[in-house]
């Protein structure tokens, strides 16, 4: 096998009138053997930090009125990231894996607390996190399923806090399963299907677990070289999952088209 190990290097640095500038370092360390027949393993080990002062919406506006209330003592908002990482590649199938751990410091969320208006808040979260990927060739088949698990723990330094929009709006669990069937090679059948397992949230009404399936056929007609008809449904189950807690699901949804590439 050809093995290889690279080292990568470098930094950012976010400066701006409003806050404190920050400097943000970034490196991965990957080995990787490639072999005659084409296939491959890789192990890469990461880690990233990031920095952003908070928008306007958040720190500009009233803390007093409206809808969703600023916070001009919001903090700088800083991220760092630290990851492992392993890939197989064969010629039928490949695997691809993931685990990190994640901390932010002074995250902006909004917040909603008893029956008020939502509210911009800082919050310290750790987020521990796996992931796996693997897809499955045939000769006129492919299948890709996925699986993501999410853990947080986080500290918003105020216990009158009743749930979140942004930062704890997520799936503790996620899985995936897709397939893409070419019967003949003017068309194409794309299904998706998730499922997820949402953290609960006081502000969603009915379920915090979901199913989707997205579905979709195109048709490339060899007289135009480059054009695509497509149909395609989202949300075929018409399941009325909150994404965003509070506020209606998005219903299922029909579509047709046409899409042309030069």
């Amino acid at each position: 096998a050809d093995q290889s190990l690279t080292l990568r290097a470098g930094a950012s640095i976010d400066d701006s009138n409003r806050d404190d500038s920050e400097f943000s370092p970034i490196f991965d360390l990957t080995w990787q053997a490639l072999h005659e027949d084409g296939t491959a393993e890789r192990v890469t080990l990461a880690y990233a930090e990031t920095s952003q002062v908070p928008g306007y919406t958040a720190i500009g506006g009233s803390e007093t009125s409206g809808l969703f209330r600023s916070n001009h003592d919001l903090e700088r908002e800083t991220s760092q990231n630290l990851e492992l990482g392993f890939a197989l590649d064969r010629t039928e199938w490949s695997l691809e894996s993931a685990v990190f751990y994640r901390w932010d410091d002074d995250l902006v969320d909004w917040t909603f607390t008893g029956a008020g208006a939502r509210a911009a808040a800082n919050v310290d979260i750790e987020t521990f996190g796996l992931e796996l990927i693997a897809t499955r060739r045939w000769d006129k088949f492919e299948g890709i399923a996925s699986y993501t698990y999410l853990h947080k723990d986080e500290n918003y330094g105020d216990a009158a806090v009743d749930a979140s929009f942004y930062a704890l709006n997520f799936p503790e669990h996620r899985a995936t399963l897709g397939a893409i069937w070419r019967p003949i090679d003017l068309v194409e059948v794309r299904i998706d299907n998730e499922w997820r397992s949402q953290e609960a949230n006081a502000l969603r009404s009915g379920d915090d677990q979901a199913f989707f399936t997205h579905l979709g056929v195109s048709v490339y007609p060899p007289q135009v070289e480059g054009l695509e008809l497509f149909v395609a449904v989202d949300n075929a189950w018409d399941d009325g999952f909150q994404d965003v807690p509070g506020t209606p699901g998005r219903g299922d949804q029909y579509s047709a088209g046409a899409t042309y590439r030069w």
